[in-house]
């Protein structure tokens, strides 16, 4: 079903956006995708790292920093998309940036994660949460081993960062806990440039972490 599902999008991507993956990318892709559905079916008991269907608020004097990105396989290029939350969901900060000689999906998650924890520093947040819908880069984070994946340096670069923070982890959250970052890269999935705001997000992702708070407020 897996394959059925790959074979279909690749099909879509040609015919409405001009673009032919490589097949080695689909075969990538697959691989990647049954490896986190595996990681969640052996793990989901006795994972540390959170599962929620809706976006929750961190504690009292600690700020939650979503991410996500938005991978171009044809050219290799991807957009990682960071919103920073408090406990009342209100928006302290948002960025997106662009990132070139992307290896593949994987990579572009992991370097979402690193922006989301290099732009918390930047801003001077010492408690923070980092939240995402990667659960092989969360589960990476949370193992505390040495790794040898393709995404090893990212991951150390991630660590050394932490190391800064009064307070840090990293939770793995499913999509619909993650929409506003998803939304904020994949509505910039083509910039150039580098983007930052505080106290505010563009356009739909605003929309969208609005939609979290009105959903919070009703639980």
């Amino acid at each position: 079903m897996v394959i059925y599902w790959v074979v279909w999008f690749t099909r879509n991507k040609v015919v409405h956006e001009n673009i032919v993956p490589l097949v080695s990318e689909s075969i990538a892709f697959v691989r990647t995708f049954l490896q986190e559905c595996g990681s969640i079916s052996d793990n989901e008991s006795a994972n540390p790292v959170l599962q929620s269907v809706l976006w929750q608020a961190p504690p009292e004097n600690v700020y939650k920093f979503n991410f996500d990105t938005s991978f171009n396989s044809q050219n290799r290029s991807a957009t990682s998309g960071v919103i920073g939350r408090d406990i009342t969901g209100e928006i302290m900060a948002s960025c997106v940036v662009p990132h070139n000689n992307v290896l593949d999906a994987l990579m572009a998650e992991a370097l979402a994660c690193l922006q989301a924890v290099h732009y918390a520093k930047e801003l001077g947040f010492r408690r923070v949460i980092i939240e995402g819908d990667s659960l092989i880069v969360i589960k990476k984070l949370n193992e505390g081993m040495n790794d040898r994946s393709t995404i090893a340096p990212v991951i150390h670069d991630i660590r050394v960062k932490a190391r800064d923070f009064d307070v840090i982890s990293f939770v793995f959250v499913k999509r619909d806990a993650n929409n506003a970052a998803h939304v904020l890269a994949r509505d910039h999935r083509t910039q150039h440039d580098p983007c930052f705001w505080i106290e505010e997000a563009p356009g739909n992702a605003a929309y969208a972490a609005n939609m979290d708070r009105l959903k919070l407020d009703s639980v």
